[in-house]
């Protein structure tokens, strides 16, 4: 019987044998399926990283394009009242000759600053018989319907507005019909 137990004996240790294979395997397929799984986590984690960082330079090109694009919008905002100024004072009659060199000289100059700010993209708006467009003009007074008027139509600009490229850097001020 010595021989039959010997058998089991070496039967049993390799079923022990067999068995701590199979655990260690089932333990390796666990880390593998673990390690795979953080290698996914971090693999899409750097995707992310990655898609936000192309976002972070398309938008600081965008606003790098925009300043340059809108770069005299600030001095336009100070230099408008200046023209405003000067087209009231081109308005003034005069009939001596001394004022009319005067206006003259001033007229220069106004045709020199609107010559500089449509060099920089800043134009007039001018919406006279055009209908109101609130996102570019301000209605400051109401008129009734005259013959031959549409309702909401400009009928008078009141202080001319200014648009720099496609942004409004100031609304025209206007009375509309109704």
């Amino acid at each position: 019987m010595v021989v039959g137990e010997k058998q089991n004996l070496n039967e049993n240790e390799e079923v022990a044998a067999i068995d701590e294979t199979v655990e260690e395997v089932e333990e390796t397929v666990s880390e593998i399926e673990q390690l795979t799984k953080e290698l996914e986590e971090t693999q899409d984690r750097y995707l992310r990283v990655q898609a936000e960082l192309a976002n972070i330079q398309k938008r600081n090109a965008k606003e790098r394009q925009d300043a340059a694009k809108y770069r005299s919008q600030v001095l336009a905002n100070e230099l408008l009242p200046v023209v405003d100024n000067l087209e009231r004072a081109l308005e003034i009659e005069v009939e001596d000759e001394k004022a009319l060199n005067l206006k003259k000289g001033v007229e220069m100059v106004y045709n020199s600053f609107v010559e500089a700010l449509k060099s920089e993209g800043i134009e007039v708006i001018n919406p006279v018989n055009e209908p109101f467009d609130p996102n570019f003009h301000m209605s400051i007074q109401v008129q009734a319907l005259e013959e031959g008027q549409e309702a909401d139509t400009v009928v008078s600009v009141v202080q001319k507005g200014y648009s720099l490229k496609d942004r409004v850097l100031r609304p025209a001020m206007v009375i509309v019909a109704q």
